[in-house]
């Protein structure tokens, strides 16, 4: 398994954080994949970080066409260490060079509590890859006492 690095990725790169109560934070990265990137199953592209406290809202991902086969087999998963697909899963934007806001139900919502690399899985490899690019935008907001526990009425 190969890990692929961004500048954002790396440990210190920029992070959007706190700004009014509950402000969204829009973040995007675009990453030029080479075939190298897209040819192994469970390789990882690093694209960014979200800091502490960050509460998912949504999120885009697009692709140019990295998969050029007839019957192409390009599958991206997008979460962290602790659930790959948290986001996006099994994301088929780079068979066709098309966008998806379909992301995971789970993620609606979902808080960090520490500063937390995001990052693009290969789940499957392209049948016949193609330099292109990949490009992931993020929508949070930061609230330490956010919980999404449901409230409980007694």
């Amino acid at each position: 398994m190969a890990t692929y690095t961004t500048q954002r990725s790396q440990k210190f790169g920029t992070v959007y954080g706190v700004g009014q109560a509950r402000q969204l934070i829009t973040d995007t990265v675009t990453v030029s994949m080479t075939t190298a990137m897209i040819d192994n199953a469970n390789d990882e592209v690093e694209l960014l970080y979200v800091p502490a406290g960050a509460v998912f809202d949504s999120a885009v991902l697009s692709a140019s066409d990295m998969d050029t086969n007839g019957s192409p087999a390009l599958a991206i998963d997008v979460g962290d260490d602790s659930d790959e697909d948290r986001i996006f899963a099994a994301s088929t934007v780079g068979q066709a060079a098309t966008m998806s806001t379909a992301w995971a139900r789970t993620a609606h919502g979902y808080k960090w509590t520490s500063a937390t690399k995001i990052k693009a899985y290969i789940q499957t490899a392209a049948a016949t890859g193609a330099a292109g690019t990949l490009t992931f935008t993020i929508r949070y907001f930061v609230d330490p006492s956010f919980s999404a526990t449901n409230a409980v009425v007694s």
